[in-house]
């Protein structure tokens, strides 16, 4: 992460200056162990050991949102912080094999400027008692950015189109308020975030490559 960029950089290139949104760049410093860095800076020299993870870095400018139709039986509801921070845990930790997150993290995520009770959402199914799918969004006010953070559908509920819908349904909330959203992914992911993005209207071609400082590399 880059502290120094200004305001002005950021919003003239968001994607292309800078590796995530705005306020985690001024809010954390970036690990020791690790380099960040857009993949078209990127050199490396067939001799040298490396391991690179890629992420995709796309934009919306809010122009054209599509609808946030859900299929019936299926329905939005926002999240409530105090009594649903268990079901947000349980929701997001039963999408990956190799994370785990705790209630402790969640509660922290409402602590940033950035957060806005509206831009948490479940799809619940009608025959269940628990959320399906889960959207989190953040909202810089001070430049005007919306962050989508969090897009998880249960593994069962998948090709439903459901992430789609949660990604409309944010950016419709964000309309109101944002001047233009950011979302970034793992490029190389086998669920295949980035085009699931793409035809919600997220475009652009920036990679940025988080790099381990272990081994070789040049910039």
């Amino acid at each position: 992460m880059t502290h120094s960029i200004t305001k002005a950089q950021y919003i003239n290139n968001p994607c292309r200056v800078c590796s995530t949104a705005y306020w985690k760049n001024l809010t954390f410093e970036k690990p020791d162990s690790i380099q960040i860095v857009h993949e078209k800076d990127l050199i490396i020299t067939e001799l040298e050991e490396y391991h690179i993870t890629r992420y995709f870095r796309l934009l919306h400018d809010l122009k054209n949102i599509k609808p946030s139709s859900l299929c019936d039986g299926f329905f939005f509801q926002n999240v409530n912080i105090e009594t649903q921070k268990e079901s947000v845990v349980e929701l997001i930790n039963q999408c990956y094999d190799d994370i785990e997150i705790t209630s402790e993290q969640v509660f922290s995520w409402t602590q940033y400027k950035v957060y806005c009770e509206d831009l948490w959402v479940f799809i619940y199914e009608n025959i269940y008692s628990s959320p399906i799918a889960l959207g989190i969004a953040d909202f810089d006010s001070d430049i005007k950015e919306g962050s989508l953070e969090w897009i998880q559908v249960l593994p069962a509920k998948r090709g439903l189109g459901l992430g789609q819908s949660l990604v409309n349904e944010l950016l419709q909330r964000l309309n109101n308020k944002a001047e233009f959203v950011t979302v970034s992914g793992e490029t190389d992911n086998s669920t295949n975030p980035e085009s699931m993005y793409r035809k919600c209207g997220f475009s652009g071609d920036d990679v940025w490559c988080v790099v381990r400082t272990d081994k070789h590399f040049h910039t």
